[in-house]
Parts: structure tokens; C-alpha cells; sequence
């Protein structure tokens, strides 16, 4: 029978630092070769998934915690936000002394009338060592983000932040003074089972692999869910524990539940 696995990138395939380990490419082609269907789910947007990470051989993405839905080179949906919509959460960024990063499927922007805090000043600058643009908010009235990110210390007003965004987008915390804000209705779990309705998979054949909290719904919808050695927060929420990625954590899973 074949099976689905989504796996997702940042900790599970690759390390925080963007070590990508032998093991982890060879059982991801392991999995395909014996005939099972191999997906990216990713809170990233389809511009920021590398090509070394494509190269590894991929039947499809979940793009962008959901908002963006990829199989066989085709978009197979796709939901972005309003102008209106957006220009609002730009205010509303502002507002609450926030660092933030707009990301969508072609682009990602800073607001420099916002504060560049130091963890996303060290993103743009891995961003500029990758020669991966990151542009300027525009005035452009057809502007538009999927969605966002923000960084926030004692000096932001994060409890207002975080009521502005009711109904609209969902909170995400991401630990370490950062948060992924994700339009409210998508999530890694609803890509993923909007991705299995168009392809006729049942829960039981989808496998998730993941290791941090917006990995949580994907790893709990799917029939198995499986988290990262070294990711507790993310482990009552598992079916299954794996060994830490630099151990070969990935490969150890698949081979575990005989899918390669």
C-alpha cells in the first residue's frame, strides 16, 4: 500500500543551522523509491524553500503553513489575503512595536518603519549570505501578504498585538520571542488534509514528521505523527519518538515503520 509522508523542513530534515544530513536525503529517496508519495509541509512560503531541498526529490508541497498547495509541479490552491486585510495587520504591526517579516509565495518584505530586532536582523543577513531577496514594504494599494512572522520583546505590546489579529490570523508561538501569525482555517493539518482529498489517501496511509508546536496539528491529523528526538514540547503529541535528526533520527523513523 502506498503511503503519504509530510515531512517538515526547519529541525526535521535539515538542523536550525542548515546542516542537511546524508541519512535524511537517502531515506527520503528510500521512501519514494519503494513507492510511497514524499511531501514538504512547511511553515515556509514556495519562495523560501531551497533548491538543494528540492533537489532531494519531492511529489509535493504544503507551502506556508496551508495557505499554498503544491503537487507534480502544479498549484493546486492557493489563499491570499485581502489588500485590506494586509494593510491592517501592517498597522496593527506598527502600532505594537513588533519586528515582522510579510512573507507570500514570490516575495517577503520588512516594514522599516518597524523595528528590526536582533534574531530577524540575523535572518536578513543569512537571507543576503543566500542571495535571497528580501524587499521593502511597498505603497502599492494591491499589496498583499499570506502571511507573517513577528520577534517582540518587553518593549512590545504583544497582548494588544495578539487581539488584533481575532478572527483573522491564528497566533503561533514559535518560542524565543517569535511568533508565526497563519491565516485563520489554514494550518500545516488542513494543507495536508486538503492535499489527501485531491489525491483519495485515507488518514491511515499519511505519516507526519515534525519538531515544533506548528507541527502539532499536522502530526495529530495524520494517522501517524512522529516528533524529533530532541523536540519535548512537541512529544505528548507524537505516536512515535525518533532520534535526534544529527542521529540519524529521520531514516531511524522510516525505517521503524518499514517505509523504506
Amino acid at each position: 500500500m502506498q503511503n503519504f509522508i509530510f515531512f517538515d523542513i526547519d529541525g526535521t530534515i535539515i538542523s536550525e543551522d542548515g546542516y542537511l544530513p546524508e541519512s535524511a536525503v537517502r531515506a527520503i529517496q528510500a521512501a519514494r523509491k519503494k513507492g510511497n508519495a514524499t511531501f514538504i509541509n512547511t511553515g515556509r512560503t514556495a519562495m523560501n524553500v531551497d533548491p538543494f531541498l528540492r533537489e532531494i526529490g519531492f511529489n509535493g508541497y504544503v507551502y506556508g503553513c496551508g495557505t499554498e498547495l503544491e503537487y507534480d509541479g502544479k498549484v493546486l490552491f492557493h489563499e491570499k489575503q485581502t489588500p485590506a486585510c494586509s494593510r491592517e495587520m501592517v498597522e496593527l504591526v506598527r502600532r505594537t512595536n513588533v519586528a515582522v517579516l510579510y512573507e507570500r509565495s514570490d516575495a517577503m518584505f520588512i516594514d522599516r518603519s518597524t523595528r528590526i530586532l536582533p534574531y530577524l536582523q540575523d535572518l536578513l543577513n543569512l537571507y543576503e549570505s543566500k542571495h535571497v531577496t528580501v524587499s521593502d514594504l511597498p505603497d502599492d494599494a494591491d499589496w498583499y501578504t499570506d502571511k507573517f512572522v513577528i520577534w517582540y520583546d518587553e518593549q512590545s505590546d504583544l497582548a494588544a498585538f495578539q487581539a488584533g489579529l481575532t478572527g483573522k490570523f491564528d497566533y503561533i508561538d514559535r518560542g524565543n520571542h517569535f511568533a508565526e501569525m497563519v491565516p485563520c482555517g489554514c494550518s500545516k493539518a488542513t494543507g495536508m488534509e486538503k492535499m489527501m482529498q485531491l489525491l483519495g489517501a485515507d488518514r491511515s496511509q499519511i505519516f507526519a514528521v515534525g519538531d515544533s508546536l506548528n507541527d502539532r496539528p499536522m502530526l495529530e491529523t495524520a494517522g501517524t505523527g512522529i516528533a524529533m528526538g530532541d523536540s519535548p514540547m512537541l512529544h505528548p503529541y507524537a505516536n512515535y519518538i525518533t532520534a535526534n535528526l544529527a542521529d540519524d533520527g529521520l531514516e531511524k523513523a522510516l525505517a521503524h515503520f518499514d517505509l523504506i
